[in-house]
C-alpha cells in the first residue's frame, strides 16, 4: 500500500514538474540580465552627458519624479545639480561600471562615481548605490544619489 502511494506521489510530482516547465516555456520571455545592464548603463551614460553638458532638462528626465531617498526628493536632487551647473564652468563626471542586481522593475548598481570641476585639483570620489525603477518600460534613477558633493 505504501509503495503504491509513493509511486502515485512521484507520478504526480513528475506531471507537476513537466507542467511547470511547459508554463515557463510558454510564458513571455524574461528580460535578460545583459539587456537590463545595457539599459542601466545607458541611463548612467545619459547622466554623464547631462552633467558634462550642463543640461538640466536632460538631467531631470533621468530621475523618477517620485524620487524619495535619504531625506531627499526629486526637487532637491534637481535644484542641487542646477546650483552646481550655475557655480561651475566645467564639470567632469565618471562612474565605474559594476555589476548590478535587478528584480522585475527595480535594480541597484553599486559604482564609484567622481565629480571634478575646473577649480578642483583632484576629483571628489563617492561610493554610490544607485537605485533604478522601471516605469512603462523606461528606467529612471529612483534613489542613491547624494547632493552637495562638490
Amino acid at each position: 500500500m505504501y509503495k503504491k502511494q509513493l509511486k502515485y506521489s512521484i507520478q504526480l510530482l513528475v506531471i507537476f514538474l513537466f507542467s511547470l516547465q511547459f508554463i515557463v516555456a510558454c510564458s513571455p520571455e524574461v528580460e535578460s540580465r545583459k539587456q537590463v545592464h545595457t539599459d542601466l548603463k545607458s541611463v548612467m551614460d545619459k547622466r554623464k552627458a547631462a552633467i558634462e553638458s550642463k543640461d538640466i532638462e536632460a538631467y531631470k528626465k533621468l530621475f523618477f519624479t517620485e524620487y524619495e531617498d535619504g531625506g531627499l526628493n526629486y526637487q532637491m536632487i534637481i535644484e542641487d545639480m542646477q546650483s552646481q551647473f550655475s557655480s561651475h564652468d566645467k564639470i567632469e563626471f565618471t562612474y565605474e561600471k559594476n555589476p548590478m542586481n535587478f528584480k522585475m522593475n527595480t535594480a541597484r548598481m553599486v559604482s564609484m562615481v567622481s565629480y571634478k570641476t575646473e577649480s578642483m585639483e583632484k576629483p571628489v570620489f563617492h561610493h554610490e548605490k544607485t537605485i533604478f525603477r522601471r516605469v512603462d518600460g523606461q528606467w529612471y534613477i529612483s534613489g542613491g544619489v547624494r547632493v552637495s558633493l562638490f
